[in-house]
Order: C-alpha cells, then sequence, then structure tokens
C-alpha cells in the first residue's frame, strides 16, 4: 500500500540520527532484552518500535529491513507470531474493589472489536493512534498474559517481540500491572526483547526504568510534518499555520486538519485572552469547563492545553527575536500586542505551567484547584 510504503520510508529518514543507532543495534549480537522509547507525543516513537521490531526479524536484513520477506510482511500487518502488542483499555465494569482476577479483568466482546479494528488501522498508518474510549490504564491481565505466554517455547529462527504503548499507564491505579511487569524484566525470557513507549517517562517506577537502556527520540522537523500535511492534500497557504501548531506532532497535525482552520483560529485567540485577562468571570467559566472535561474528555484538554503552550513557546520566540513557523500566521499581531502590554513576561515559564497541567490531567487530580493555580500563576508570569 502507498501510504504504508511512504510512512515507512519517511520514520527512518525523519528521526535519521535514531535509526542509525537502531540499525546498529539490530545488526549486532547484542540486542537488549528492554528498551524504553521516549520523546515528545507524535514524535513516531511507536512506528521506529514497530520498524525497530521488524528489523529484528528480517530474513534479510542490513540497514533496513528488506520489507519483502515473509517475516516482514506478516509484521507490515501487525500480525506476526513473535510480535505481541500491548495497550491501554477501558476497566472491565464488573471488575470489583481489590479484585484482579482474570475473570474482572478480561475485554469484553465489544471492545474487542475495537482493538481489532485499531490494529488494522496500524497496520495501515504507523502513525495511527490506538485510543480505546474510556481506556486509562494498561490491565493487570494484560501483562499476566504476556506472563503466561511468553516463556513458551517456540522456534528459534527469529525474536519475540513485545510492544508496549502509553507504557506509563502501566502505573495507572495501584500500579499492579508496573509491578507485574517488573517481574518480567527481572528475569525476562531468552531471545526476548521488550519495547516501553511512552509521552511520558516521569510516569513510570524507577525500578521499570533501570531496568530499561533508553532510546531518547525527538520532535519531528517542522519540514517532515509539512511535506506529509503535502500527502494529505493540505492547502499551501495553510501549511505554514497547521505545522507551526503542530510543533512535530504528527498526531496533533492529524486532528488539525480535520478542523476548520477559522475555528482553530478563534479556539487558540480565546484561550489566549482568557488566561492572559484578570477577569474572575472567565476564569470561572474556565475552570468549570476544563475540568469537566479533564474527567470526560481528557485528550480534548491535553490538546487544548498543548496549543496554548505552542503558541506560548513561539511568541517567547519572538520575543528573543527567533523566527517560528507561527510569527508567519495572523497570529503574529496578538503577539506583538501582547508583547507590548507585558514587556518584562517570562513566557518560557508560562509555557512550562501549561506542560504541568498536561501531566496532571492522567493523574486524576483535582482539576479544580489545578486550573486555577494554573491561571494565577500564570499572571505572575506575564507582570513579574
Amino acid at each position: 500500500m502507498v501510504i504504508q510504503e511512504i510512512n515507512t520510508m519517511d520514520i527512518a529518514s525523519a528521526q535519521a540520527n535514531v535509526w542509525e543507532r537502531l540499525s546498529q543495534i539490530g545488526n549486532s549480537n547484542q540486542v537488549g532484552s528492554a528498551y524504553l522509547f521516549s520523546g515528545p507525543a507524535g514524535s513516531g516513537k511507536e512506528s521506529l518500535s514497530i520498524q525497530f521490531a521488524q528489523l529484528l526479524n528480517c530474513e534479510k536484513p542490513s540497514h533496513q529491513s528488506c520489507e519483502i520477506c515473509p517475516s516482514c510482511k506478516r509484521f507490515q500487518k501487525l500480525q506476526h507470531e513473535k510480535l505481541t502488542i500491548i495497550f491501554p483499555l477501558p476497566t472491565p465494569k464488573s471488575q470489583k474493589k481489590d479484585d484482579n482476577s482474570d475473570d474482572n479483568n478480561a475485554i469484553n466482546r465489544k471492545d474487542l472489536e475495537l482493538v481489532t479494528d485499531s490494529i488494522f488501522k496500524k497496520s495501515e498508518d504507523p502513525f495511527y493512534k490506538i485510543l480505546i474510549p474510556k481506556a486509562n490504564r494498561i490491565l493487570i491481565h494484560s501483562v499476566r498474559e504476556l506472563r503466561r505466554t511468553l516463556y513458551f517455547k517456540s522456534e528459534p529462527i527469529g525474536r519475540k517481540i513485545v510492544l508496549i504503548f502509553d507504557a506509563h499507564l502501566l502505573s495507572a491505579g495501584q500500579g499492579e500491572a508496573a509491578n507485574a511487569l517488573l517481574k518480567i524484566l527481572e528475569e525476562p525470557p531468552g531471545n526476548t526483547t521488550l519495547i516501553l513507549v511512552t509521552d511520558h517517562i516521569e510516569l513510570l517506577l524507577p525500578t521499570i526504568l533501570s531496568r530499561c537502556q533508553r532510546i531518547g527520540i525527538p520532535r519531528l522537523n517542522d519540514g517532515f510534518v509539512g511535506e506529509w500535511l503535502q500527502m494529505k492534500m493540505v492547502k499551501e497557504s495553510e501549511i505554514k499555520f497547521l505545522a507551526g501548531l503542530s510543533r512535530g506532532n504528527i498526531h496533533q497535525a492529524r486532528f488539525l486538519i480535520a478542523q476548520p482552520i477559522g475555528d482553530l483560529m478563534k479556539l487558540v485567540g480565546g484561550l489566549v485572552k482568557t488566561i492572559t485577562d484578570d477577569e474572575p468571570d472567565q476564569w470561572r467559566k474556565f475552570t468549570q469547563t476544563y475540568s469537566r472535561l479533564a474527567h470526560q474528555e481528557p485528550t480534548t484538554i491535553s490538546f487544548h492545553f498543548m496549543l496554548l503552550k505552542i503558541w506560548f513557546r513561539s511568541i517567547n520566540r519572538l520575543q528573543k527575536g527567533i523566527h517560528d513557523l507561527l510569527h508567519d500566521t495572523s497570529f503574529k499581531p496578538i503577539m506583538d500586542r501582547i508583547l507590548r502590554e507585558n514587556p518584562n513576561a517570562n513566557f518560557s515559564a508560562v509555557a512550562f505551567e501549561l506542560e504541568e497541567a498536561i501531566l496532571s490531567i492522567p493523574q486524576n487530580l483535582y482539576m479544580p484547584l489545578i486550573l486555577t493555580n494554573l491561571l494565577i500563576r500564570i499572571q505572575k508570569h506575564l507582570n513579574p
């Protein structure tokens, strides 16, 4: 399929330094038992992990996998017998408090259909993000099933690969899934490699971190995102605006192209006005709205705050005389006005506060307090 060929070629070239390291590992006789792929959201970590897994099982490996051997073909469909993929799933409604039995953690039929469909979409597009509705943790059942099957004897040809997407959600709840995985990492089965993939390395247990070799993956460059947007038939006049808001996040770029440009500009402009103005009524509405979203639609609040963070990073660069793609858009006059009104503002600190707020969303903290403190701290950074 043409799209898949473009994506798999692009991720190796877009993350050339990372892929060089991975290909050296893959062609050595010293492949580790556990790796941690960490970096910004939408930087191609999952796609790289799949390509690395495919390389480790390619029948004719070189710098890259051959793409044509039977093993590569099965990996392209994510249906290889040596491949296991684990990702967050909904907590079963039947689960009783303090009951971690397999029956209570088993996935239901409806969710199983969603999982099957999501894996198919992932095989068609490596940049597709698997997001099962109401999935907020990696289930203990998933790790127990992995432990049950991982130690079975198998054909000596090839290497067993376990990909754990959104690995930070191993620690959700009481962290029972993380503790179960730790037992595997402490005594890994032979000829097996586990690859944990996460945007939030800080949420993983230190004991898990210590048993993984870390592969840091930087954000994608604006040029790659621009090319991806062109491939998606985005208007040339909109590419700088969308690439600037994407900030190297291909998931964000995908979400952005589904939104009318006018609505995006109105959304960002309204959010900037709300958090930079000292208006109690607007603050109250903001706190109520986003406290509800944090509970009901966490991906939406994360997206909105990510846009804000990118906007403030851009105005910080403008303040320092460093060019940014958003400076070539209609946001520039608004940035100029806020710079005039807040000449001593620490915009970098504002972006950091927004990042901290994003990190708090999956932790199920008390959001009204988090958001109120966020607004107060932003005002202090604007008027130090």
